[in-house]
């Protein structure tokens, strides 16, 4: 049987570095789970994206006259699409045709899609969006609801300068921010929650210090 080192034990309680590298090795946290990386995406993009880009063989094609590097917008469709479960968009402008076919795909293929927006110019995206089944709900004050964030499944919030208008799909410099962190996300998630309450009631009001004041559901 060997002998307990005391020696060692003594040196580490003499020494208070060494007993303070000790603690962290024995006693820190287990590390959290492995996160994917946060990517960054700008528009306006050089051009469309060639739809073989990514697949086994590629583009063959001499000709083709479609870009042959990634492109953000065929990024942040990728990731939009990926939804199974959930999608909530929580967007001041939704006016692209190719992003609201997105979510139309989506609520057809069983996601929960919810959609929150402002209410400027919006009659020909409620009528899109509601006749193919889809919840959407407006900001009814007189303040904007300018936010631009999109949560996926509850893993990920997409976020960001960009909407889903065909300006910031074309034209705009723009920038997409596409995030895992759990907590970031839940700070998100929150937040629709959040509005998707509020902006389901008959009517609500602000104080003057912009503070909500329920004044019925429904």
């Amino acid at each position: 049987m060997s002998k307990f080192p005391w020696h060692i034990l003594v040196s580490v309680v003499a020494n208070p570095l060494l007993l303070y590298v000790a603690y962290k090795l024995y006693n820190f946290p287990s590390p959290p789970s492995e996160v994917l990386p946060t990517e960054v995406l700008f528009f306006p993009d050089e051009g469309i994206q060639c739809p073989r880009l990514n697949t086994r063989r590629g583009c063959l094609d001499e000709r083709c006259r479609f870009k042959h590097t990634p492109q953000s917008l065929a990024r942040l469709e990728e990731v939009i699409g990926s939804a199974t479960v959930s999608l909530d968009v929580c967007m001041f402008v939704i006016g692209s045709q190719q992003l609201m076919d997105l979510i139309v795909e989506a609520h057809q293929r069983g996601v929960k899609v919810r959609c929150v927006s402002d209410n400027q110019d919006m009659d020909g995206v409620l009528r899109k969006l509601r006749s193919n089944g889809i919840m959407i709900r407006f900001d009814k004050s007189d303040y904007l609801m300018h936010h631009k964030f999109v949560v996926v499944d509850g893993r990920l919030v997409i976020t960001g300068s960009y909407n889903f208008s065909r300006s910031g799909m074309g034209v705009n410099r723009e920038n997409v921010v596409i995030v895992h962190y759990p907590h970031i996300v839940n700070s998100y998630a929150e937040e629709f929650e959040a509005m998707w309450t509020l902006y389901g009631t008959k009517k609500f009001s602000y104080n003057f210090r912009k503070e909500v004041v329920y004044e019925g559901t429904g």
